[in-house]
């Protein structure tokens, strides 16, 4: 097997992803039917729950949410 080549293959997707079309596209795909399963699936999973408790409090502090707030949503899904 070919590392360089898959590893090749991963940085053009990676690239792809940083400009404006590959963004709208990962948007287009996340609102799909399909995007929306995979992220219910993998969110219900450990690892998504997991990712989900390490991004959400820096998703929460950047919304202009009432004092508290963050704090009660978090501890609301962790238990």
């Amino acid at each position: 097997m070919n590392f360089g080549t898959i590893s090749g293959i991963g940085g053009a997707a990676v690239a792809y992803l940083q400009t404006p079309e590959g963004q709208e596209a990962v948007k287009k795909f996340l609102a799909s039917p399909e995007g929306i399963s995979l992220m219910q699936d993998f969110f219900a999973s450990a690892e998504g729950k997991k990712a989900l408790s390490g991004a959400l409090p820096g998703i929460l502090t950047g919304l202009n949410l009432p004092a508290g707030a963050p704090e009660m949503i978090i501890a609301a899904l962790n238990r």
